[in-house]
């Protein structure tokens, strides 16, 4: 005895569709099969396309949400390293005076030379003011080249001497203040006296003189100390009371 067969019959159900005849304007009706086909207007029985599928809307994009890099931790190298802050010299300023007297003797030389035919003046006599003059003027140079002062982010140094050399290093965490010193003067011309006090017995004290600019010097040795007495493990009421 055979088992009964059974049909199944599968039916797409597709959806309902509206779209307007361009003639008359007549609504027809349809479903998603009519997209893109020619069809017959059921008013005015013109033939009319029917436009193709739309297309889907694309969803809105999602915005990344990227964790922040973990902090690379720094090498003690690195933290280590020492780098320069700056490098000056003695302020021309500061000579001024000597500058002006010095040019004020080679210009009355050249004023000798040019009139001396005129008194009869032997030739020599213009070398007296301009040997005057260029010496005053290579003393004025020899001071600001034989002095230097050099600042790291853990040292100072001060330079001293032009055919000998004298060379004071001071740690910066041995810094307990640093005091600016200008007179009338010199705060006209721009330039003062930074003194730097320490607690280190050999050197108790350094002087950085005739430098330009000294307030914001100034502010960058306090800087670069007080850093460094925060990598050391320094605190400020380890240091005697400054005089």
């Amino acid at each position: 005895m055979g088992c009964p067969r059974v049909e199944l019959n599968y039916r797409i159900i597709m959806n309902p569709i509206k779209f307007e005849c361009p003639y008359c304007h007549e609504i027809n009706a349809g479903d998603e099969s009519s997209y893109g086909q020619r069809v017959e207007c059921r008013k005015c029985h013109a033939t009319i396309l029917v436009p193709s599928t739309p297309a889907t809307a694309e969803p809105p994009t999602a915005r990344l949400i990227q964790e922040p890099a973990a902090r690379a931790e720094t090498a003690p190298e690195a933290a280590d390293q020492e780098t320069d802050i700056f490098t000056l010299a003695p302020s021309g300023r500061a000579f001024i005076g000597q500058i002006l007297l010095g040019l004020i003797c080679v210009g009355l030389a050249i004023g000798v030379a040019i009139r001396g035919r005129d008194f009869s003046w032997p030739p020599w006599v213009a070398l007296v003011p301009l040997a005057s003059g260029v010496l005053l003027l290579l003393l004025v140079w020899i001071k600001v080249k034989s002095c230097s002062y050099r600042l790291t982010t853990q040292r100072l140094f001060v330079r001293r001497g032009w055919l000998a050399k004298h060379l004071d290093e001071l740690e910066l965490y041995r810094v307990k203040d640093v005091v600016v010193d200008q007179g009338v003067l010199q705060r006209v011309l721009g330039f003062g006296t930074i003194t730097v006090l320490t607690d280190d017995d050999t050197t108790p004290q350094l002087n950085l003189v005739r430098i330009s600019s000294p307030i914001k010097v100034k502010e960058m040795i306090r800087t670069q100390y007080r850093a460094a007495r925060r990598r050391e493990g320094v605190r400020p009421t380890e240091f005697l009371q400054s005089p």
